[in-house]
């Protein structure tokens, strides 16, 4: 049972950096990949760029940036009372705002609750047309009922799930960003920077 009011002791900052760091380095190397597609597809003067992408692999790694943020925004706006000052801590001390796009509680419930959420779009029949996947640009309205169960829209960069979309470019630059200022406070001793209100 956490203590009321818990403040991390200066000592065990480490544990949360590796912790948090465990989230953004998965991230990253997903970003990694997401990017050399997204480049692949520019530059390529492929009839068909499109053809020689491993769809559902691509598709993993846009989920992970989003499992990956939803799973990141628990360490700073905990749920459960008595972890709140511990939540404001690591704001504070890494620059997180309540602008920040890993604050969305329709992220985070969109993959904390995936089971019961797949549950219910399910449970509401489904007419029309039916994709697994998608990866592509955004499909034109043609009157028919769509139904993805996951998706990127390319141009517009959107990840699509279960009918809830998430723009992934805001949520990939925060997680590159606290990748580097996780790994700068690991490399300098643990440390996270003294919070500024």
């Amino acid at each position: 049972m956490a203590q009321t009011g818990f403040v991390i002791w200066p000592p065990c900052e480490v544990f949360y950096i590796h912790s948090m760091l465990f989230n953004t380095q998965s991230a990253a190397r997903s970003i990694e990949v997401i990017s050399t597609v997204m480049s692949y597809l520019t530059e390529s003067e492929d009839e068909d760029p499109f053809a020689a992408i491993d769809i559902e692999d691509v598709l993993n790694h846009v989920q992970n940036v989003v499992v990956q943020g939803a799973a990141l925004s628990r360490y700073f706006w905990p749920v459960r009372k008595g972890h709140e000052r511990r939540g404001e801590y690591l704001r504070q001390s890494l620059g997180i705002t309540d602008q920040n796009p890993l604050k969305s509680r329709e992220l985070r419930n969109s993959m904390e609750h995936f089971d019961e959420k797949l549950d219910e779009y399910l449970s509401g029949g489904i007419v029309g047309n039916v994709f697994p996947q998608y990866f592509g640009p955004l499909p034109k309205d043609d009157g028919v009922p769509r139904h993805i169960f996951r998706a990127y829209y390319t141009d517009v960069g959107e990840f699509e799930m279960l009918g809830n979309r998430h723009r992934i470019e805001p949520i990939a630059k925060e997680l590159v960003r606290l990748n580097e200022a996780l790994m700068k406070c690991d490399r300098e001793g643990g440390r996270l920077p003294r919070p500024t209100p």
